[in-house]
């Protein structure tokens, strides 16, 4: 197997230009394969709604003015990880037409902080259709930045699907719903129709499957765990899809618990781009329950959703029996 070097991927994302907003490899999604459960409708409903929003026809030129579409140009879909929100959404993104766009609201954060809200704003207004991932509002800064970019896209031509995370216990404290997406964007939500998706997480019965297998010879990285966190800490998120497509598999000597919230966050992070990229993860030696792992995230209400979402990603990634024999240690 093909090494791939930390030194190369450095090399990659040092010349590499802009942000890498482009549906995942691993969202090879088509409305079709969406099996909705019969005991949880809203999952119906929600493929109902998103095959609504795919291309509609453009209004004919007409002699008379008629009244606007009051068809809500966005669809929100909030609910816990695992009951196929992004697979709908990355299904629509595959039927719809260019231009359309795809991308997580991390990475919409970090394209900010480099492109500037007037260039990020002009590339989303231009597209037919924006998917945007794991929205979060929890930070105060984040909902701004959210309501800056609605804006510019209903201001412009496209249509919105978006997806947020739900605290899969379904507490009051923790869960964001359609009510916090309401009252945090205001009277925008008025364009969105809104729609929860409960279901059981399709990953605790899929298990691990077969992953980073993308054609040709599989690139490999083998990195130390203080190696990984170092990486991370260095490169900046806005390039993790580029280096992340130039490797198959990650192979770590160790996964370790974390000991600070920064840390935390980046291995989040790296776990939901690694999920997203469709590459192998593999550790050496026992490996700690995801809550061991996330111990600075755990009982802060800020990082319900980020704990959900990454301990239901590693369970595929690692393999559920790996993190449940170290857990029950």
């Amino acid at each position: 197997m093909p090494e791939v070097s930390l030194a190369e991927l450095r090399a990659h994302v040092a010349a590499v230009r802009g942000p890498q907003f482009r549906l995942p490899a691993r969202f090879a999604a088509s409305l079709d394969d969406y099996r909705p459960d019969p005991a949880y409708p809203g999952q119906a409903e929600a493929l109902t709604r998103v095959r609504a929003m795919l291309d509609p026809e453009p209004p004919r030129r007409r002699l008379f003015r008629r009244a606007p579409d009051s068809t809500p140009r966005g669809l929100y879909l909030d609910g816990p990880p695992g009951v196929g929100k992004t697979h709908l959404m990355a299904a629509a993104f595959n039927s719809a037409s260019e231009p359309r766009l795809f991308v997580t609201f991390d990475e919409l954060s970090a394209a900010a902080g480099t492109l500037g809200m007037s260039g990020l704003s002009r590339l989303l207004a231009n597209q037919r259709l924006v998917c945007i991932d794991e929205i979060d509002l929890r930070d105060p800064a984040n909902i701004m930045l959210l309501v800056s970019l609605l804006r510019a896209m209903l201001a412009g031509s496209p249509r919105i699907i978006a997806t947020a995370n739900a605290d899969p216990l379904g507490s009051s404290n923790s869960a964001l719903t359609g009510d916090d997406f309401r009252r945090e964007v205001g009277e925008i939500a008025s364009a969105f129709t809104i729609l929860r998706v409960d279901g059981v997480d399709r990953r605790l019965t899929l298990g691990n499957r077969q992953r980073g297998r993308r054609g040709g010879e599989p690139r490999c990285l083998r990195v130390t765990w203080e190696q990984l966190l170092q990486f991370l800490i260095a490169t900046h998120p806005m390039y993790d899809a580029a280096w992340l497509d130039q490797v198959d598999t990650i192979e770590v000597d160790r996964v370790d618990v974390l000991d600070d919230v920064d840390h935390a966050l980046r291995f989040v992070r790296f776990i939901d781009r690694v999920y997203d990229r469709d590459v192998a993860l593999v550790a050496q030696g026992p490996i700690p329950a995801p809550d061991a792992i996330l111990r600075p995230l755990i009982g802060d209400r800020r990082f319900v959703l980020h704990v959900a979402r990454c301990r239901s990603r590693l369970i595929e990634l690692l393999g559920a029996n790996a993190l449940e024999e170290r857990a029950a240690d």
